[in-house]
């Protein structure tokens, strides 16, 4: 089974919760729509492919010549090329590339923890900066094994991750809630996730009233950082931004925008019910391999 839409229509975060949700095994394809838009300190490629097996991500790419994981340990200095080569030519091509180099003793578990972190955590943050782009996922395109390290985290935990070791925020400013929006909670018990200290804190201070700027006084931390917290938040599913408007003076306000302004202030569920309406065929027919 295949799903495809745009990022206009459904966030990153909505397509990683429904493949984990899921449990979803195949080929994530993200395509940029944007030929200026480039990714910070990541190749300039139009597209990239995330694998998942069971709702989990066990490797990236940028291509699917099925090079990608070789370079990476060429490029880290943990084999010659020629060496690799002579590897490969040994490599039975039916379990994941990792796991027969640590079998061999080529490799450590330190080294393929590290290889795991460069192919899969460095380029999330940046994929949730794409403004113009498209999504497909192919539930029957083949595992690289080629492309795997043998690990494999959930996407929530990556992206989580990733976020909180991103430097250049830039790509992603215009993503971040408003100073003066207030945060409400999606979920009825405190995240699964493990948080900061900092992020348990501004998690407590979220009770649907009370804005970014007052957690930040209140915290006495900057609001940049907060707001970065609560994207992170948001990005998991577990809590939405209500941007507040300013209320109109009552001989000014028609009924209609009452009715409006009503709605905008009315947080939605973690997955958005046109998402929901429009995969849940694909729920329905789809069964893990």
């Amino acid at each position: 089974m295949k799903i495809s839409g745009y990022f206009s229509e459904f966030s990153l975060g909505e397509v990683f919760r429904f493949l984990e949700q899921g449990q979803k095994t195949g080929c994530l394809t993200l395509k940029s729509m944007d030929e200026s838009h480039t990714l910070s300190f990541l190749p300039p490629v139009a597209e990239h492919y995330l694998f998942f097996r069971y709702g989990q991500i066990v490797a990236a790419t940028t291509t699917l010549n099925h090079q990608g994981l070789r370079q990476l340990i060429e490029q880290r200095g943990y084999l010659h090329p020629l060496t690799m080569q002579r590897v490969m030519n040994r490599y039975p091509g039916n379990v994941p590339l990792g796991v027969f180099l640590k079998s061999q003793a080529i490799l450590d578990s330190q080294q393929i923890q590290l290889l795991f972190k460069q192919q899969v955590l460095t380029p999330i943050p940046y994929l949730f900066a794409l403004k113009d782009g498209y999504f497909h996922f192919d539930a029957q395109h083949p595992l690289p094994f080629a492309e795997m390290t043998g690990l494999s985290a959930s996407p929530q935990a990556i992206t989580l991750a990733g976020l909180r070791l991103l430097r250049d925020w830039t790509p992603l400013l215009d993503k971040l809630p408003l100073a003066d929006s207030t945060i409400v909670s999606l979920v009825n018990e405190p995240p699964s996730v493990q948080l900061g200290k900092i992020e348990w804190q501004v998690w407590e201070h979220i009770d649907g009233t009370t804005t970014i700027q007052e957690i930040a006084q209140r915290l006495n931390i900057a609001v940049l950082e907060v707001q970065k917290i609560c994207f992170r938040l948001m990005v998991m599913g577990i809590v939405e931004e209500v941007v507040n408007i300013s209320p109109l003076s009552p001989n000014n306000t028609t009924p209609d925008q009452e009715i409006d302004s009503d709605l905008s202030a009315t947080p939605s569920t973690g997955l958005s019910s046109s998402f929901l309406n429009g995969i849940v065929a694909f729920l329905k027919a789809t069964v893990n391999p």
